[in-house]
């Protein structure tokens, strides 16, 4: 294979190939097929991560071809692809902050909602559940933030109506952390951040 050709299968976007997941299975064996048949010239690489210490001969193919066998692994996880984005949608129940704990884990955050696209889009998949998401106004001020840094507009909210309404649960504390919940069909409600809960992870593709 020509080298040109090979940079070219290599540097297709990776929003490619998870687009390939979604149109079946028979395609992504495909994929994997090329991406194992790969090869390129040789390059020094003395401090990536693929070295011990030592001096470390690794190849352009290998490293994009863990990068991408990573994806497809999550993608087998439950990860989802939608618009440029991944989301992970837990089946295991957590605390607001283990549940963050979890989505760090995977190098994102609980998710943030951008727009009433994206917020239509997680209330479908959630469907009658009641999922964490990355909302919380924990911290001074009490003011609600994004964990993954995202600005909070209230304007861009997406509230059931009465929310939130920061009910104290007693010695359990207040409600501190929002999940999407079923009332309003996927809007927002405010919860005590202690209780157990399923929760939705975000990655935007190329972020580190």
């Amino acid at each position: 294979m020509g080298t040109g050709v090979l940079l070219l299968l290599l540097g297709t976007p990776l929003v490619t190939l998870l687009i390939l997941h979604l149109q079946g299975q028979a395609e992504l064996r495909a994929v994997r097929a090329q991406l194992e048949a790969a090869g390129t010239p040789l390059l020094l690489d003395p401090h990536g991560p693929w070295s011990s210490g030592d001096i470390c001969w690794v190849t352009a193919a290998q490293i994009r071809k863990d990068q991408l066998g990573g994806w497809l692994q999550g993608l087998g996880l439950g990860w989802r692809y939608h618009r440029g984005t991944l989301y992970f949608f837990s089946r295991d129940r957590k605390g607001w902050e283990d549940a963050e704990r979890a989505c760090r884990a995977w190098h994102c955050h609980l998710a943030s909602v951008t727009s009433p696209e994206e917020q239509d889009f997680l209330a479908r998949e959630v469907g009658p559940g009641s999922y964490w998401i990355g909302l919380t106004s924990q911290g001074p001020g009490g003011a609600w933030r994004w964990v993954d840094g995202t600005p909070y507009s209230l304007a861009q909210s997406f509230w059931a109506p009465g929310q939130p309404d920061s009910r104290d649960h007693g010695p359990w504390g207040q409600e501190l952390c929002a999940q999407i919940h079923p009332v309003g069909n996927g809007l927002w409600n405010d919860h005590n951040c202690n209780f157990s809960f399923p929760w939705v992870c975000k990655r935007v593709l190329g972020s580190p």
